[in-house]
């Protein structure tokens, strides 16, 4: 919704006047830093790249970093095919290429640059600003981060902030400038099996149809850029509204694996590998 109200200011609208939209996709990125790196190796395992969390927040760019982590465990898995050894123990040697390695390094000097924007815009400004100036370290060595899905406010709790609740969807799509989900979902070119188990699994229904009704409005339907998550009416309930998904819209971004308050939603591989087909982008 911001962006598309991004789109329709006078500066921005001039300079796509004339354009047409060719692809659509949408991927949630892991910028949250060093500290949110998780333990790099287990038995027969070695995580790489955005699987790790191998971006640098500060700049959104982690394609050099997954090269670097991929050769680091390119190296260790040489030294485990000659010793035959895929152990944890084995594996440890890929743990230490990174410690060694300038993409530590790199990583730990970007480390708080999230955590800076904690009070908002301007304190998130000097905050940065002293990270570079001072090699990394800022202000403070570390400022301890919540999860992505507790920073969202309950209803409740925003209207005290603001005096009102949160807007209504205002922007009508033009499918010129601004674009509705579903041209959105075709424009990626996203394709499942219609009739396969949902990839989406959400371990408690009536979660949604009532406590998150209440609570937080159903934010899943605005975060979801595919309109996979609609809330309809209730045959069973007058007056009330559940949930009905559509999972082949999926573009696969996993926004409401991180985003949902409640964390009852799971994203899995969809039967067959099927999703969003992104070209030139």
């Amino acid at each position: 919704m911001k962006f598309q109200r991004y789109k329709t200011h006078s500066f921005v609208r001039k300079i796509l006047e004339g354009g047409t939209m060719l692809h659509y996709g949408a991927k949630t990125i892991p910028d949250n830093g060093y500290f949110a790196i998780p333990r790099l190796t287990s038995d027969g395992l070695m995580l790489c790249g955005d699987s790790a969390g191998m971006l640098n927040p500060q700049r959104l760019k982690g394609i050099h970093l997954a090269i670097k982590s991929g050769l680091m465990a390119a190296e260790t898995i040489y030294e485990c095919l000659k010793n035959n050894d895929f152990s944890a123990e084995a594996l440890k040697s890929y743990q230490t290429r990174f410690d060694n390695s300038w993409a530590r390094e790199e990583l730990y000097k970007t480390r708080n640059f999230h955590a800076g924007f904690k009070g908002g815009l301007l304190p998130g400004l000097a905050h940065g600003m002293f990270q570079m100036m001072t090699g990394g370290k800022g202000l403070f060595e570390r400022r301890v981060n919540k999860h992505d899905h507790e920073y969202m406010c309950k209803l409740d709790e925003y209207g005290r902030h603001t005096g009102k609740l949160p807007e209504k969807e205002t922007i009508k799509p033009d499918n010129k400038y601004t674009f509705d989900k579903l041209t959105d979902v075709y424009k990626s070119g996203t394709q499942h099996e219609e009739e396969q188990p949902s990839h989406l699994v959400i371990t408690d229904t009536d979660i949604c149809n009532n406590q998150c009704t209440e609570e937080y409005g159903n934010p899943c339907r605005h975060f979801c850029p595919a309109q996979v998550y609609e809330m309809v009416d209730d045959p069973d309930r007058e007056g009330k509204l559940k949930l009905q998904l559509t999972p082949s819209n999926c573009v696969h971004c996993k926004t409401c694996d991180i985003a949902d308050p409640y964390q009852v939603i799971r994203w899995v591989v969809p039967q067959g590998g099927e999703g969003p087909n992104y070209e030139n982008m």
